[in-house]
């Protein structure tokens, strides 16, 4: 979502991602019709940033801390964890009212992004010897890349 990744941007010193995000959000709430289409993407190549507050905290040297799994959230870790907090409260999502809507299209947006993965776990689970050890360094491995970019 664009106030989290804009955010995250600005707070981690990448103004050109933070413009681009911006551009983004501009463009596909006015040519988009309201975000409803993505032509920032599509016509000029504009990609979204990925970033998030858990990140933001790994760039100012905050260590992952212990790995946990959450119900429903998934993996993280403790700085993980402090920056979906934060990204909670960016989350225009958040503020939809009533409350039941707002779950709603969390719930419909979670459920989405995992379908689309669905297979990646069982692969993992397969090759590893200890899955749990797996999906955790994977998982560390994974955030630190995302912080280092």
């Amino acid at each position: 979502l664009t106030p989290i990744r804009f955010t995250s941007c600005i707070l981690q010193g990448k103004l050109k991602a933070g413009g681009t995000e911006l551009t983004r959000f501009a463009v596909n709430t006015t040519v988009g019709i309201l975000g409803f289409g993505d032509p920032a993407q599509k016509y000029l190549n504009f990609d979204i940033s990925n970033e998030d507050l858990g990140q933001t905290l790994g760039t100012y040297g905050i260590g992952n801390g212990f790995y946990l799994v959450w119900p429903v959230f998934g993996p993280s870790t403790l700085r993980d964890s402090v920056g979906m907090i934060g990204d909670g409260f960016l989350n225009p999502i958040t503020y939809v009212k009533p409350g039941k809507a707002s779950v709603a299209i969390w719930s419909f947006d979670k459920i989405n992004e995992n379908s689309l993965h669905i297979g990646d776990y069982e692969a993992i689970k397969e090759a590893a010897i200890e899955p749990y050890e797996a999906f955790r360094d994977a998982y560390i491995q994974y955030r630190r890349n995302k912080v280092n970019q």
